[in-house]
């Protein structure tokens, strides 16, 4: 008789994605499997591709990983986002050398105690890498079950339990990733589109014809960035950025983020230095993961060549040596600076 775990898995063998992650050589290497759930956390699987493929064959291993240096790896990832991932892999794989013997744990303990790696990337690794009886909580997941059971999306302990009832003795990482695919292709954030779903005899949300809850989706707050993009000659200032939650270690231009409008002259007091600062024409809009932003530009043309605190002259010929979020180039780009 039909039952909700076989159908599900039936349907995935006809319809699952193809990702360089779920090759069968690929998913038999913890390192692999590790590797792949961090560059996804929070980042969409098609920009994560070309990265993991490349990301494997620089470093094929924890040994090699953790013998990279940090700037080398902060310019493979540019494009990728979420900078303070490539610290973690780095730190985590020197912590695997020195106290697992460049192992990756079997066990959630100690994975979670690794930098980077949450409750969902343990699960997941422990899931899919060695085949535990258990399941990561990724987004579509908890949302396609939260649905399913008529939960609570934020009650991650009760959808756990109720998917841990349907889990199969076998195949568990299928499983799973049979529900990622239902998130990410019928069971939308949204849009559904139950009629096509495997599951859908035994949901909830479908039976009971319910609607998408528009608090579900809620609008983006705004924040205004502004650039100062100081010039001499041929040269730029760029600065490290050491603080903050993102882009530790990369390059940036000066900048100050608000988050509420302010007038260009509230803006130009919180400029590195007080220059002959002129605003530049037009202003750029980026969707950041948890907001919009927008970017206002200013720049000066020195006369005279001095030094910023914390901060380099680099020759704009130099620029695509160094590493820089694609954010910034993106606003160096516009500012004709490539």
């Amino acid at each position: 008789m039909p039952n909700l775990t076989n159908n599900l898995m039936f349907w995935y063998k006809q319809n699952k994605r193809k990702f360089p992650w779920r090759e069968k050589k690929n998913l038999k290497n913890p390192y692999f499997v590790m590797v792949s759930e961090i560059m996804l956390q929070q980042t969409n699987t098609n920009t994560v591709i070309d990265y993991f493929k490349k990301f494997i064959l620089k470093w094929p291993n924890i040994y090699s990983l953790s013998n990279a240096r940090l700037n080398e790896i902060l310019f493979f990832w540019q494009g990728l986002g979420f900078y303070k991932r490539a610290h973690n892999l780095l730190d985590t794989s020197k912590i695997l050398i020195k106290k697992y013997n460049g192992k990756i744990p079997t066990n959630y303990k100690d994975l979670i105690n690794l930098p980077g790696i949450g409750e969902y990337t343990a699960n997941a690794i422990l899931t899919l890498a060695y085949k535990k009886k258990r399941i990561g909580l990724d987004v579509n997941i908890n949302r396609v079950a939260s649905r399913l059971f008529n939960l609570n999306i934020k009650d991650k302990k009760k959808i756990y339990q109720k998917l841990s009832y349907h889990l199969p003795n076998k195949k568990t990482d299928d499983f799973m990733q049979a529900l990622m695919d239902v998130g990410a292709t019928l069971c939308k954030k949204k849009i559904t589109k139950c009629h096509y779903c495997p599951i859908n005899n035994f949901c909830i949300f479908f039976k009971e014809n319910k609607q998408i809850e528009s608090n579900i989706i809620y609008k983006k707050k705004k924040k205004f960035l502004f650039i100062y993009l100081i010039k001499f000659k041929n040269e730029i200032i760029l600065r490290e950025k050491k603080e903050g939650k993102l882009l530790n270690n990369l390059m940036e231009i000066p900048n100050y983020l608000f988050n509420k409008k302010v007038s260009l002259e509230v803006a130009k007091r919180k400029a590195p230095l007080k220059l002959n600062w002129k605003k530049v024409k037009g202003k750029l809009n980026t969707k950041i993961s948890n907001f919009d932003l927008e970017t206002i530009f200013f720049e000066t043309e020195l006369k005279k060549k001095f030094f910023l605190k914390d901060s380099v002259w680099v020759n704009k010929n130099k620029l695509k040596k160094i590493p820089i979020s694609s954010l910034m180039r993106n606003f160096l780009v516009y500012l004709n600076c490539f």
